[in-house]
């Protein structure tokens, strides 16, 4: 009898997934447990194990985006039926992998077919992320010339792009400039990039987060001079705690000192009820190639400093490989922002539902303040604060943002 496989849903807010590579071919025969499929959802790269043994019959080909509960292949428990499904026709043609794919010239340039990459022993492909596939297409990269550094060798994103910085030949010299006549418009190059994946997933959250909730924001700039001047005595004790501290961490910490004074703000909210949770589960916004990701600290109420530390640098790294597991975007109950690494003073962070709000951090600036009437050069960070403000109002808005000036203008309250 032949079952039916479907698009399997991975966290509670996915709704759909796409085929990044099949790793069996038509035909072939899997069991149960065996892994044959890789898909992208909003979040990550998952591998999709067989739910059936028998011979496989693909029906969503690669790239294909599939709703949670689609079919995307049937097995058939015998050969025979497998015959019968496909009309006795000969088992198609295995996809090509992305990395064998030609890229296609446009009408301003010809560019050379990406070469095909060697196969590996076991299931004839080259073993790599959905991204690093992607990544080496665009780049012209030959997978099999990539030196792979994820679990069982699977090539990452990363790999590609220091195989890239390794082995980048000289720029050939620039064309001349084409000589448009006076009047005369210049020829328009349109390229057209698919909102599709992980980037098509982030903007369909991002759209419906402003749309369901009465989302404001509240700003304050802090003097943060104490701030990184312990921060400054934590990295002279590296060696002695284990780690270099980063001002992420100490933000990250004073945030979940914070929320276990405010546990309407450490909330979750589904429209109806509010729930309000006594443990911190911190979301980490990370700024991936792939897009947006938001690993979840669990338990960050229960950690020392050098403890967060270590539970964010490891996720961070993991999210920027897509190399999340299962459930590690999952359960967030805050989202904290910091984009203190680039030039940015403040922005309006959308909130990550169902969480009721979002605390964001911008960089650090010396300014001329004012300290105890006169006049003195100070370290200033913005502090931004989104609230749903169906669920949160203005009195509790001003306490949290009270209650983070103390915390980051007394560094020593953080740890303490």
């Amino acid at each position: 009898m032949s079952m039916e496989l479907v698009m399997s849903r991975a966290g509670l807010t996915m709704v759909e997934g796409t085929i990044s590579c099949w790793l069996v071919q038509e035909g072939a025969a899997v069991q149960k447990g065996d892994i044959i499929m890789e898909y992208e959802n909003e979040k990550n790269t998952i591998e999709f194990a067989s739910t059936e043994s028998g011979f496989l019959h693909i029906t969503a080909k690669e790239g294909d985006t599939v709703a949670v509960g689609g079919p995307i292949a049937v097995v058939a428990a015998t050969k025979e039926e497998y015959d019968e499904l496909t009309a006795g026709a000969a088992p198609k043609a295995e996809a090509v992998p992305v990395a064998e794919a030609a890229v296609q010239p446009t009408a301003a340039a010809q560019v050379p077919a990406v070469r095909p990459a060697a196969l590996t022993a076991e299931d004839g492909r080259i073993r790599a992320t959905g991204y690093a596939k992607k990544l080496a297409r665009e780049k012209q990269v030959e997978l099999k010339k990539v030196k792979g550094t994820g679990p069982n060798g699977r090539v990452l994103a990363q790999d590609v792009l220091d195989y890239l910085a390794e082995d980048t030949p000289a720029a050939a010299p620039a064309a001349a400039a084409a000589f448009v006549p006076t009047g005369e418009a210049a020829v328009d190059v349109i390229t057209k990039i698919p909102m599709t994946g992980i980037r098509k997933d982030i903007a369909n959250n991002m759209y419906h987060s402003l749309q369901s909730m009465a989302q404001c924001t509240a700003a304050a700039e802090i003097d943060v001079t104490d701030l990184l001047a312990y921060r400054q005595k934590l990295v002279a004790q590296q060696d002695f705690l284990g780690c270099k501290v980063t001002v992420n961490d100490l933000l990250s910490m004073a945030v979940v000192k914070m929320l276990k004074k405010h546990p309407l703000v450490n909330a979750t909210f589904d429209g109806k009820t509010i729930f309000a949770h006594s443990s911190v589960n911190l979301s980490v916004a990370v700024a991936a190639e792939a897009g947006l990701m938001v690993p979840v600290v669990k338990g960050a109420d229960r950690m020392s400093l050098v403890q967060l530390h270590n539970a964010m640098k490891d996720l961070a790294q993991r999210a920027r490989d897509k190399q999340l597991r299962d459930g590690e975007q999952a359960n967030g109950t805050f989202t904290i922002s910091n984009v203190g690494m680039f030039p940015i003073d403040w922005s309006t962070p959308i909130i990550n539902p169902p969480q009721v709000a979002i605390l964001g951090f911008g960089r650090a600036v010396k300014k001329m303040a004012v300290v105890n009437d006169q006049p003195a050069v100070r370290s200033m960070m913005t502090m931004y604060l989104t609230f749903d403000h169906r669920v949160i109002d203005g009195l509790e808005v001003g306490r949290v943002m009270e209650d983070m000036q103390t915390l980051l203008c007394n560094p020593e309250l953080i740890t303490a």
